[in-house]
């Protein structure tokens, strides 16, 4: 028994009471975060590409670059090539591949040419650098010009593979 039953009882009800009234305030933004977690709404649109490393791809390679550089960088940025990898599908040398990129880099800065995601219209104009990209990482994967153990590299073939038929439609 307390000694004061009385306050005792006082006491502990008016601190049920500010309980229950700060569980009040915070219960509807509990809800909404709730909601927020569990929504069943569409995903955002991604634009004319689906895939996310084939939208990276057509994103890379911009009509403002040459051909060539365009595959190269991205080959090296999107792919994961290295510079004598991507020399070797090029037939140069290193140091001249090194400096095709970074050419590359400094015209996208220089031009200001911005990183956005291409629309459907865009497309067709880097379709033929999208599947050059491609091909060479399939032959890079098929054929491995680095130093690995094995002579295939089936996460590049396979990706190679997976995304040709995607980048048609």
């Amino acid at each position: 028994m307390p000694p004061n039953p009385g306050a005792w009882i006082t006491t502990t009800a008016n601190r049920k009471a500010i309980d229950r009234l700060r569980r009040e305030a915070l219960r509807d933004s509990k809800h909404k975060e709730a909601l927020v977690l569990h929504e069943d709404r569409p995903a955002d649109p991604t634009g004319a590409v689906e895939d996310d490393r084939l939208r990276l791809i057509f994103t890379c390679c911009h009509p403002a670059l040459a051909m060539e550089s365009r595959v190269a960088l991205t080959l090296r940025m999107v792919a994961g090539l290295t510079v004598p990898e991507i020399a070797h599908a090029f037939l140069v040398q290193e140091a001249a591949m090194g400096r095709r990129i970074t050419r590359a880099k400094s015209k996208i800065k220089a031009a200001g040419i911005p990183y956005r995601l291409p629309e459907a219209g865009d497309l067709p104009a880097r379709v033929n650098g999208v599947l050059t990209v491609l091909y060479l990482v399939f032959n890079e994967g098929y054929l491995a010009s680095g130093e690995q153990s094995d002579p295939i590299r089936r996460d590049l073939t396979s990706e190679a593979i997976r995304l040709t038929p995607i980048s048609f439609s």
